[in-house]
């Protein structure tokens, strides 16, 4: 039996350019698809696959949170981002929440077999496109230039992402499968720490880091 993979993506039409390219490798095999975050953790649940290859925009459930939940509750099962964000702040909270490894969906068909060699073989696997942005956050945290957002928990983060393209506070809880009290509780701690009073700033300041 092969590498056992799970696809998750949005676009079927995607999903199927990928299924076709990874199915042509007699060292893959793809066990399932899923279109939404949600979706993926039932069919982790469901197949155990060794590896999930997964988008991180996605209606309901994104990529980001997926991958935290799935590494918390199936920490064997390896996860790698095939995402089209090529910026720090989807590419570190990624490998933050357990992430093996980040290809750019632009990325030649090659690497991509590549990274999911590595990744079944217990390495990690970074876009060389993507992977001085983790040289120079390593360089820039050595110098204490530090920002507020980086104070920011993995869940804060989570939440300002969704504030910021306008999910409502029941809504995330809903996104998240947390209360909508507890939703309040890390919403006030974000805005304290980020200095910052009122949703029109914090999707400002949101925008300026890339989150939407």
């Amino acid at each position: 039996m092969g590498i056992k993979i799970l696809l998750v993506d949005d676009h079927a039409m995607f999903r199927a350019g990928v299924k076709s390219l990874l199915t042509f490798n007699p060292e893959f095999e793809v066990i399932d698809e899923a279109d939404s975050g949600q979706q993926a953790l039932d069919k982790v649940r469901e197949h155990k696959p060794d590896i999930v290859i997964m988008d991180i925009a996605m209606p309901g459930m994104d990529g980001l949170s997926a991958t935290r939940l799935i590494k918390e509750l199936h920490p064997e099962v390896k996860i790698l981002l095939l995402s089209q964000h090529e910026n720090r702040e989807y590419i570190l909270p990624a490998l933050k929440m357990g992430a093996s490894g980040y290809v750019l969906k632009r990325a030649a068909a090659d690497e991509l077999i590549q990274a999911v060699k590595c990744i079944h073989a217990g390495k990690s696997y970074l876009d060389p496109d993507v992977a001085d942005i983790v040289v120079n956050e390593y360089r820039y945290k050595k110098t204490g230039d530090d920002d507020n957002y980086d104070g920011l928990t993995d869940r804060e983060r989570e939440i300002l992402m969704y504030l910021a393209r306008g999910r409502t506070n029941r809504e995330i809880a809903e996104i998240l499968c947390i209360s909508l009290k507890t939703v309040d509780f890390h919403k006030g701690n974000l805005m304290r720490k980020l200095e910052i009073h009122n949703r029109v700033e914090l999707t400002k300041y949101a925008m300026r880091k890339g989150l939407v």
